[in-house]
C-alpha cells in the first residue's frame, strides 16, 4: 500500500465502503460510519473540555460550597421565578445578566424609536422632505435608522445633532418626557443589578479557608474530628459561628427510610462555642460522643461507609454589613484517622508579632494508630482495663507523641505510611 493511501482518513474510507457496498454491508458500514463519527466529536469535545476534579467527586455540595442537587417535575416554576424577578436576575451567571442588560436597553431604544418613526410618519414628515414649509415633528430625521439615533440621544441625554424635536408638533413634548421618565427607570434599575451582582456578599466567601482534609484523633482523652479554619482578609467576619452537618441514610424501626438524612454535627472552636473570632486561623472541633453520628465508626469504616460532612460558616460583612455564608464539604475518603494538623503559626520575636504561615494550611501530622471507635474507647474507660494492654491499644512500636509529616499532594492513602519507622517529634517553640 503506497503512503498516500495510507494516509486517507478513516472517515474517507468509510464513506466510500458505503457507497460501493451492498445493502447489508451498507447497513453494517453506516453503523461503523456513525461510530467514526461519534468518537471523533467526542474527541473533540474532551480536548476541549477541561475536566473538573468535582465530576469525580460524589457529594451534596462542592468544596466551593455549590450545591450538586436538581430540581425536577416543578409546577409553573418559570412562573414563580418571574414573580420573584430581582432575585432572579441577581442569581443569573453574569454572561446571562449583562445579555439581559444589553437586551433591556436596545428593546428601550428601538421601542421608543417606533414611536417616533410613527409621530413623524403620521405627521407627513417623509413624504415633505424637500418641502420647505412643511412644519416637521422631527427635523433632521429621514429614515428609520434616524428615528433609532433620535431615541438613544433622547433617553441617553447625550444632546442633539443635526436631529432635534420640534416643539410646534403637540406630541413631541409628552413622547420625550415618557421616553426620558422611563429611561432613567430602566437604567437604575439595570445600574443598580449590576451593582448588586459586584457586592454580593458570596464573594466574600472566596477568602474563607477551609481544610482540604478533616482528621479524627484523640485529644483530651476523647476522640474527635476537626477541621482548620481561616480568613485571609483583616476585615474579619463579624458574629461569626459555625454550623455542622452529617448526611447519611437513615431507617425508622416503623420502616421509613431517609436516604438524605440530615444528622447535627456540633462544632467548637477553642472553647467559644459555636462562635469563631478568625484574627488567625482556628481548628474546629467536634467530640465524638454518644450523640455523635459518628460514635460507632471505626478507620476500616471510611472505606465502605458512605456519609458526607457539611459545614455552614456565617457571618456578617463588617464593610457592608450584609450576610455572609461559606460553605464546604467533606466525604469519608478525605478523613483522615490518627492525624493531627501542623502548626503554622510562630512567633516572630524579631517583629513582636505572631507569623502565620499559610503554606502549611492542609498540612497534616500523624500522630496516633488509633483503630477503634469512640463507642469501643469508651466501652474500655468503663471496664476500668489499661487500653495500652488491650486490642485496642496503639500499634506495636508506635507511641502517641510519634509523628510522620503527610504530604496530601501526594498519591498514597493515610495508611500507605504506618509501617514507616518514625521518631519522636520535636514541637515547635512559642
Amino acid at each position: 500500500m503506497s503512503q498516500h493511501s495510507a494516509g486517507i482518513k478513516e472517515a474517507e474510507v468509510a464513506g466510500t465502503l458505503f457507497l460501493f457496498a451492498d445493502p447489508d454491508e451498507v447497513k453494517s458500514r453506516r453503523k461503523n460510519w456513525r461510530e467514526i463519527l461519534r468518537r471523533k466529536c467526542c474527541f473533540i469535545r474532551n480536548y476541549f473540555h477541561k475536566e473538573d476534579p468535582e465530576d469525580k467527586r460524589k457529594s451534596l455540595v462542592k468544596k466551593n460550597g455549590s450545591y450538586r442537587v436538581y430540581m425536577a417535575g416543578l409546577n409553573q416554576h418559570k412562573r414563580r421565578y418571574l414573580a420573584d424577578l430581582y432575585v432572579t436576575l441577581i442569581d443569573l451567571e453574569w454572561r446571562y445578566a449583562m445579555a439581559v442588560v444589553f437586551n433591556v436597553f436596545l428593546v428601550s431604544f428601538l421601542l421608543f424609536a417606533v414611536f417616533w418613526w410613527l409621530m413623524a410618519y403620521n405627521n407627513g414628515d417623509f413624504d415633505n422632505l424637500n418641502n420647505p414649509n412643511h412644519d416637521f415633528c422631527l427635523l433632521g430625521v429621514t429614515s428609520f435608522a434616524g428615528a433609532i439615533l433620535f431615541s438613544l440621544e433622547t433617553q441617553t441625554t447625550i444632546g442633539y445633532g443635526m436631529a432635534y424635536p420640534n416643539a410646534s408638533c403637540a406630541a413631541t413634548l409628552p413622547l420625550m418626557y415618557l421616553q426620558v421618565v422611563l429611561g432613567f427607570f430602566v437604567e437604575t434599575f439595570m445600574l443598580g443589578l449590576i451593582f448588586v451582582k459586584i457586592a454580593r456578599p458570596k464573594y466574600r466567601a472566596n477568602t474563607i479557608l477551609f481544610s482540604k482534609k478533616a482528621i479524627i484523633n484523640l485529644e483530651n482523652g476523647q476522640l474527635v474530628l476537626q477541621i482548620r479554619l481561616g480568613d485571609l482578609r483583616k476585615s474579619h467576619l463579624v458574629d461569626a459561628s459555625i454550623t455542622g452537618m452529617i448526611i447519611r441514610r437513615h431507617s425508622t424501626p416503623e420502616g421509613a427510610y431517609y436516604p438524605l438524612y440530615q444528622f447535627n454535627c456540633d462544632f467548637t472552636a477553642n472553647g467559644m462555642g459555636d462562635k469563631v473570632f478568625l484574627l488567625w486561623p482556628v481548628i474546629l472541633t467536634h467530640i465524638i460522643d454518644k450523640d455523635s453520628p459518628l460514635y460507632d465508626i471505626r478507620p476500616p469504616d471510611l472505606s465502605s461507609e458512605k456519609f458526607e460532612l457539611i459545614l455552614y460558616l456565617t457571618g456578617t460583612v463588617e464593610s457592608t454589613g450584609e450576610t455572609c455564608q461559606a460553605r464546604t464539604s467533606y466525604i469519608p475518603k478525605e478523613v483522615l484517622w490518627g492525624h493531627r494538623f501542623e502548626r503554622i503559626e510562630e512567633y516572630d520575636i524579631g517583629h513582636s508579632r505572631w507569623h502565620i504561615d499559610f503554606a502549611g494550611f492542609d498540612d497534616v501530622v500523624y500522630c496516633q494508630n488509633i483503630r477503634h471507635s469512640a463507642k469501643e474507647l469508651d466501652a474500655i474507660k468503663e471496664s476500668g482495663t489499661d487500653h495500652r494492654g488491650s486490642d485496642l491499644s496503639l500499634a506495636e512500636g508506635a507511641t502517641s507523641l510519634t509523628a510522620l509529616r503527610y504530604d496530601l499532594t501526594s498519591k498514597s492513602t493515610m495508611y500507605d505510611h504506618v509501617t514507616v519507622p518514625r521518631s519522636p517529634r520535636k514541637e515547635r517553640p512559642y
